[in-house]
């Protein structure tokens, strides 16, 4: 357990300089076996899933930061090391093959005239480089976006929460137009920033019990506690 990564050190306004990963709880938190945080689905705008759990919402994406590396040529990088990212990546990609299974690895030069390309072409836009996908259950998908250049101060490793026709062939549709995914660390800092101030405004909407939350589930789970009969 990495106890000398606490939330100031991983939130902090030094942390867009020196690089940064989500605490160990907040690693926990997001590969558990049983899946995404339910809170996931309900967010509405940025905030928090957990104490060490931001979450950013473009529109029908949730983003949800998981690593950010500065430039070690201007002096930072301090703050987390590659191997440190890529010890996380992995763990994030095995939790995606246990909830979805294989996915798939999309191209990303590749251009279409659906709701796959047009997800393509904001990954593209917001600088990623690279990505491995899954539909995560029937109206979900789920993304690991590798994006930025270490060189440029701007390396990050995310999850996207998407709509399962920005991932999914079979359930492709019209392209959608404004999917904006651009996001760095300095915007987790801000929320970090003004999460006391804002403590009344929260992000995220408790999680209740509904049909639509059941049908997000994946079918291997079993339905949430507290659903009673609504998910039967």
């Amino acid at each position: 357990m990495d106890l000398h990564r606490d939330r100031p050190a991983a939130f902090g306004p030094d942390s867009v300089a020196a690089g940064s990963l989500l605490p160990f709880e907040g690693r926990t938190l997001i590969t558990r076996a049983d899946g995404l945080p339910p809170a996931v689905l309900d967010a509405e705008r940025d905030g928090w899933l957990s104490p060490e759990n931001p979450i950013l919402v473009r529109g029908q994406a949730r983003i949800l930061p998981l690593a950010w590396r500065a430039d070690p040529a201007g002096g930072g990088g301090t703050g987390v090391s590659p191997e440190e990212i890529a010890a996380f990546a992995s763990a994030m990609h095995s939790a995606g093959m246990y909830w979805a299974g294989s996915g798939n690895v999309p191209d990303l030069d590749e251009r279409r005239s659906d709701s796959l390309g047009s997800y393509l072409a904001a990954l593209r836009a917001s600088g990623a480089t690279r990505v491995h996908w899954w539909t995560y259950s029937e109206a979900t998908g789920i993304a690991l976006v590798w994006a930025g250049a270490e060189a440029e101060g701007t390396m990050s490793l995310a999850l996207h929460v998407v709509p399962a026709g920005w991932v999914s062939e079979p359930r492709a549709g019209t392209p959608v137009s404004g999917i904006d995914l651009r996001w760095s660390w300095a915007d987790v800092v801000m929320l970090f920033a003004g999460r006391d101030q804002a403590a009344d405004r929260t992000a995220v909407t408790p999680w209740r019990p509904s049909v639509g939350e059941c049908a997000a589930r994946p079918r291997r789970f079993p339905p949430p506690p507290g659903c009673g009969t609504l998910c039967l």
